[in-house]
């Protein structure tokens, strides 16, 4: 009889869960879970050890799982780090383990979920036998049972999952690259370097998909060794496609979507009328509706200054924004500047990156803007000075964690309020 394997999983979230049960199959695995959150709701009649001091004995462990919410640079889990693995590291061992099946990954700053989604719905249309999982909050190992031969594993990869991985995809897309998660990575070049993870075991068989216009992904697909296909704003604004989704941003990532799709088989027809078809993602540049004359936008998911420039510059009316909640060590002062612009009537700003954004303006000696702690209030202050034919966009440019679980609770409040508004059949 083998000895027990000791395996510790970190962080008892989507991941850790999954892990637990398949871990548990194995009747000569001996798993502990570690989580921070003393309230964490575990198995029945499992190991753990929960709260502050979670991580004081990893060196017990023959074996360390961890998940993508638990950061990487912290001292104990680099004093292990040669023990340390991860749910998405197990998959991609074990997916090479089966004939035929095919990995596409997906990894960017903004828009993994719309191109991911795409990806698996071209596939679908196509009838292929394709799997959508990943960092869109579906388990790697959920779908692994139900993988046969010449399956399509479509993975949304964030950098926290790529970031021990050994092994790349078949085919890698690398969207647009910039700052972002430095709360949670040791600087920018970390991040990065997580990033390049998505290709840089591959091989000539391979192939990358990267947008060219963007430095950062084209030196990630340039380290690639299979075959590079570049994605520009000028070949997606000329590409003919008929689309809902707004922004030359989501142009790329259709085109995108549908160079990968393509080299795996699927007709020019499927992919145009996939894209016809797709409605886009709920808190993207969601309509919410009108007030007024005063249309309400939902983009509660961009989460960092890049996707929140986007997503401003996609209108070019009059606009009222909203932005901030918690800054992920980010630099604000490009978002402040953009907020100074001419085109943007009145900022409403709000919790700990919203103050830090009040603070640029108040040193630019611009004095277009509202601060409140909460964006309830921030909303009902700045939603005043909104005129008929205004746009009114909630762009954050920021994550939620100061007010909210996630940025979809706080899309979703962002919603009730223009109900609320609605409601009232008035503005202010």
């Amino acid at each position: 009889m083998r000895a027990k394997k000791k395996i510790a999983i970190i962080g008892y979230g989507l991941e850790g869960e999954s892990l637990f049960f398949y871990l548990r199959r194995d009747s000569e695995n001996d798993i502990t879970i570690l989580d921070r959150n003393p309230e964490v709701e575990l198995p029945k009649g499992s190991k753990s050890v929960v709260g502050a001091s979670y991580l004081k004995n990893l060196w017990k462990f023959d074996q360390i799982f961890r998940s993508p919410g638990v950061p990487f640079k912290l001292p104990e889990i680099q004093k292990q780090k040669n023990k340390v693995t991860s749910l998405t590291k197990l998959f991609f061992e074990e997916i090479r383990k089966k004939e035929k099946v095919k990995i596409i990954g997906i990894t960017g700053s903004a828009g993994k979920t719309t191109t991911s989604t795409l990806i698996f719905k071209m596939l679908k249309n196509a009838g292929k036998d394709a799997y959508l999982v990943g960092n869109i909050g579906v388990s790697f190992l959920d779908v692994l049972n139900k993988l046969s031969r010449n399956s399509i594993v479509v993975a949304e990869l964030s950098s926290f999952q790529l970031q021990d991985l050994t092994m790349s995809p078949d085919v890698a897309l690398v969207l647009d690259v910039f700052e972002e998660h430095l709360d949670r990575h040791k600087d920018f070049r970390e991040y990065f370097r997580s990033k390049e993870n998505i290709v840089r075991f591959q091989n000539k068989k391979d192939a990358v998909i990267y947008f060219a216009d963007n430095k950062n992904s084209k030196k990630i697909g340039f380290l690639s060794r299979g075959k590079k296909i570049p994605v520009t704003a000028e070949k997606a604004r000329n590409s003919g496609f008929e689309t809902r989704l707004m922004g030359e941003h989501n142009l790329k990532n259709i085109l995108a979507a549908s160079l990968a799709a393509m080299l795996f088989g699927v007709s020019e027809k499927i992919i145009k009328k996939t894209v016809k078809d797709f409605k886009g993602a709920e808190h993207r540049i969601e309509f919410v509706g009108s007030v007024n004359g005063v249309k309400f936008y939902n983009d509660s998911k961009a989460t960092n200054v890049g996707e929140a420039l986007a997503s401003i510059n996609i209108f070019e009316e009059s606009k009222i924004v909203l932005m901030g909640g918690f800054n992920k060590k980010l630099n604000l002062k490009p978002l402040a500047k953009r907020a100074g612009s001419k085109d943007i009537r009145f900022v409403g700003l709000f919790g700990p990156a919203g103050g830090e954004i009040a603070r640029f303006l108040k040193s630019f000696g611009i004095k277009k803007y509202i601060f409140k702690t909460r964006m309830w209030d921030a909303f009902i202050a700045v939603v005043k000075k909104a005129k008929r034919g205004d746009i009114f966009l909630l762009a954050p440019g920021a994550a939620s964690f100061d007010e909210f679980h996630d940025y979809k609770e706080r899309g979703r409040e962002f919603k009730k309020l223009v109900t609320f508004l609605n409601s009232r059949k008035k503005i202010g």
